[in-house]
């Protein structure tokens, strides 16, 4: 299994907090703008930033969830 960088989860997470845009297109594409933003994850990286995407998923309502995506875009 590939190694974890935490450098590379904590600048993701920093950018995320202060960064609106970022958060926006994280939601959309979170794959191409990683890459657009210089972030190569590699897989295992990845996966524990697709493992928060889907946790925070399930954990929200759906039609609320749609309802608050649909007004950020």
């Amino acid at each position: 299994m590939e190694e974890i960088r935490l450098e590379a989860l904590r600048a993701l997470t920093i950018l995320a907090i202060h960064d609106e845009e970022f958060r926006r297109a994280m939601w959309v594409d979170p794959e191409g703008t990683l890459d657009r933003c210089g972030f190569a994850l590699n897989d295992a990286e990845m996966a524990q930033v697709n493992s928060f995407f889907n946790a925070v998923r399930e954990s929200v309502d759906v039609d609320l969830f749609s309802g608050l995506t649909e007004a950020h875009r």
